[in-house]
């Protein structure tokens, strides 16, 4: 269609990661500045605009790679504006009680699911792919309406503790993450977990090509696995906004996504498509129950750093580790090992650095400073209360005194 390599045409989709690292660096500042509201119609007249440029680009004759991804480059640019601020609108739209299943639903991407399913059933031909970029464009433009007319922020603050008066200025919370290790901690952690379902996400198809496995059986495997996170992603927040237990999580999943990830190395053989499917199925599981365990954790060990930097340095992290991770794996093809080409050593490479972040996970001794001090806030107003009740009485009771005087 475009009459370009096959290199130019997966950086179209490379491009995405190098913007969501780059704009990572900015969307820290540009939430404290805007604010929830604005940044979200930032995100989605960015994506917007990407979209209708590429529409432009596919109704040219010929269709030009160039304004492509050009349009690829503005609409890869909202994001991370979309997927990092997700603590932050938790944190101001929901109590302490729903942060975290309100953060699970930015991080499910259930959009993704859509477009999984149905672009490729759509995009049957290279005659079709207009015609797919057109809907694209018309789905981005009618999710700006629902931005726009959503107010700014509730009626009231749903918690005192984590209001926005009470955080310091973003270079003030660069300076105070900076001298905590528990927090960066997490951030290897969460580098390390969602950047090696990137990884392995995006060579999982080169991982079982080699055992005679076909592009079709490697796609049903991706899509139920894509199912697979989704539901743990989708578990992890009620549980943790009723249990509370983010630390007994943090150490009781970690090493389920080491002992997946070592019976990968065992399990890729010939004829194994539903013991490859039920290892994967579980490995993108735990993968995903973990992401608002950290997400949160984060949050909770960095406070009053605001949520929209913490948030923001550790999607970008998670971003930078898949890019490497991909990177090595790569290298460690056996192009004359048995079979040719086999992943062998990559999957080592994989089970090692989870287990290096299995460590770290035990490793985290961070408190959960945020609670504490909505706790503290709480018992505060709960003193104040019953100081006001005393001084209440007395006026009564010398009402009382009056009332019998004068009788």
């Amino acid at each position: 269609m475009f009459n370009v390599s096959l290199t130019a045409v997966n950086w179209l989709a490379n491009v995405q990661g190098v913007m969501y690292v780059f704009m990572s660096f900015f969307t820290g500042w540009i939430f404290q500045k805007l604010g929830v509201k604005r940044s979200l119609m930032l995100a989605a007249v960015l994506n917007a605009t990407g979209s209708a440029i590429r529409s432009v680009a596919v109704k040219l004759n010929p269709p030009s790679f160039i304004i492509t991804m050009l349009g690829q480059i503005i609409g890869s640019s909202s994001a991370p504006l979309a997927l990092n601020i997700m603590t932050t609108f938790a944190a101001t739209w929901f109590t302490e009680n729903m942060r975290a299943t309100a953060g699970m639903f930015v991080a499910s991407n259930y959009g993704a699911i859509l477009g999984m399913f149905l672009i490729p059933n759509l995009a049957s031909g290279l005659d079709k792919i207009p015609m797919v970029v057109h809907m694209v464009s018309g789905i981005a433009v009618a999710a700006l309406i629902p931005i726009f007319i959503m107010p700014s922020k509730p009626p009231t603050p749903p918690s005192r503790a984590t209001s926005e008066g009470s955080t310091p200025s973003f270079f003030a919370g660069i300076r105070m993450l900076s001298r905590n290790y528990n927090f960066w901690i997490l951030f290897l952690v969460h580098g390390f977990n969602v950047g090696l379902s990137i990884a392995f996400g995006s060579i999982f198809t080169q991982v079982i090509s080699p055992y005679g496995y076909t592009d079709a059986q490697a796609g049903q495997m991706n899509a139920v696995a894509f199912f697979a996170g989704t539901l743990g992603c989708s578990i992890a927040g009620p549980v943790l906004d009723t249990t509370k237990q983010h630390k007994l999580f943090l150490r009781l999943i970690a090493p389920m996504v080491f002992v997946t990830d070592i019976g990968f190395i065992f399990i890729v053989q010939r004829n194994s498509y539903a013991a490859i499917l039920f290892v994967l199925s579980m490995n993108q599981f735990f993968l995903s129950f973990l992401v608002p365990v950290v997400i949160e954790l984060s949050s909770e060990t960095s406070f009053p750093v605001a949520d929209a930097t913490t948030n923001s340095i550790m999607w970008q992290g998670c971003q930078t580790f898949g890019f490497l991770i991909v990177l090595v794996m790569d290298l460690l093809r056996d192009s004359e090992g048995t079979p040719k080409d086999n992943m062998y050593r990559a999957l080592i490479l994989q089970a090692a650095v989870a287990g290096s972040m299995m460590l770290l996970c035990f490793a985290f001794r961070g408190r959960m400073l945020r609670t504490e001090a909505i706790e503290k806030m709480q018992q505060l107003e709960a003193e104040n209360e019953k100081v006001a009740e005393s001084q209440h009485q007395p006026d009564e009771f010398q009402d009382e005194e009056h009332s019998l005087d004068r009788i």
